[in-house]
């Protein structure tokens, strides 16, 4: 007599913190997941000092969200929403579950790639985390899309996470705000200087 078998949880002996505002020091489960990267505090407290006065009420999309830490950073500090995409089933359902704990109404999570979600799109957001998975090499065609489809809002910006050795050309239509290399990686804040003219 076999018994039919159930997947297994995927373990939650990671936790994820979240460091500014109003559901600061709260700690967060999140799955042990193959290639599942955090972006780590420090580099969390980097940029939300740049993005500091550009938060409160913005529409935020999480293109690569894995633990959603860079998205739910975002609601914490005064976001108006966040939209996370995230195809891995357990990260998605861990986001969910995080948006649940903290009682946050106004994130939503979307099961499928950024490339299709980003398809999707009808209205411009105000601020796009670009931080995918480092071995899918996707930045360029993110950003590629997103400045061909009009989504991002003026004045609106776009983070980009990634190796320091990792080029991406951008063009003049690209305004690098911010750029700072922190160990192995490079993390820049841009803006479309294009829009609205």
């Amino acid at each position: 007599m076999s018994k039919s078998k159930r997947a297994k949880p995927a373990e939650t002996n990671a936790q994820l913190r979240i460091i500014g505002g109003r559901h600061r020091g709260r700690k967060l489960p999140i799955p042990s997941l193959p290639g599942l990267r955090p972006t780590p505090d420090r580099i969390r407290e980097t940029i939300f000092n740049w993005l500091q006065f550009d938060l409160h009420d913005k529409l935020v999309v999480d293109c690569f969200a894995g633990t959603g830490a860079l998205g739910l950073e975002s609601l914490s500090r005064g976001a108006a929403s966040c939209q996370f995409v995230e195809p891995a089933t357990p990260a998605a359902k861990s986001i969910e579950s995080s948006l649940g704990l903290l009682k946050e109404t106004t994130g939503t999570v979307h099961k499928t790639n950024a490339s299709a979600f980003l398809a999707t799109m009808t209205e411009p957001a105000d601020l796009f985390f670009v931080d995918p998975p480092f071995e899918l090499d996707l930045w360029q065609t993110t950003l590629e899309m997103i400045a061909q489809r009009s989504l991002l809002s003026e004045y609106g910006f776009v983070y980009v996470e990634c190796p320091k050795t990792k080029a991406i050309e951008l063009d003049e239509t690209w305004l690098t705000v911010k750029d700072k290399t922190a160990g192995n990686l490079r993390i820049r804040l841009l803006q479309q200087v294009n829009i609205g003219s």
